[in-house]
């Protein structure tokens, strides 16, 4: 394995550690970030978030990671791994 595939997957696993403490902290979960699979769905089913969540979830992305999401796509979001994948995107 390259250097170069090595610091992209040492990246994703930081930048989804970073989106469970954001969820957890901002959110008041009462889950450990090993609790939270990468699939756990956001919305519906898993951790059931509603619209006020997904206003939170907006405003934690922006302050964690200087990202925007603009708020028509959060609903599209449907799991952790979503969420990392959009962070990593803009990164």
């Amino acid at each position: 394995m390259n250097q170069d595939l090595r610091d992209k997957i040492e990246q994703r696993k930081k930048i989804l550690i970073t989106v469970k403490e954001e969820l957890i902290d901002r959110l008041q979960l009462q889950y450990s970030i090993d609790e939270i699979d990468d699939d756990t769905f956001l919305f519906g089913g898993g951790l059931s978030l509603d619209s006020i969540s997904a206003a939170d979830i907006i405003v934690g992305l922006q302050f964690r990671f200087g990202v925007t999401l603009p708020e028509e796509k959060i609903f599209s979001m449907r799991t952790i791994n979503t969420l990392a994948d959009f962070v990593q995107a803009r990164s």
